[in-house]
């Protein structure tokens, strides 16, 4: 009597170990007819996009910084805006004088 490992079916090719959490493809019986993906290396991927998620989310702050910039840059994208907005205002303004004269 044969006594097979649970596994879950995520899709048609694709299954997984609940034992060990190896993803193989293919829906068979035998263990050694499936080959298995590494699912640390794709934790690991997630890992690095749910960092990045992150630095975007904190980007709406505008008292926050990246990840990757030095420290007492606080604020940093609030007085990126400021100055944008103020050398867009002083453009608008010369072309609107411009249009005047």
């Amino acid at each position: 009597m044969v006594i097979e490992t649970p596994r879950i079916i995520i899709d048609d090719d694709l299954e997984m170990d609940v034992n060990t959490g190896v993803i193989g493809s293919g829906v068979s019986s035998q263990i050694n007819q499936t080959p298995a993906f590494p699912t640390e290396e794709i934790l690991l991927q997630i890992d690095k996009l749910d960092e990045a998620i992150g630095d975007l989310e904190s980007s709406f702050d505008p008292y926050s910084t990246s990840r990757l910039s030095y420290s007492g840059r606080e604020g940093i994208y609030q007085k990126a805006g400021l100055l944008t907005n103020m050398v867009l205002g002083v453009i608008i303004a010369l072309i609107v004088i411009l249009l005047l004269i």
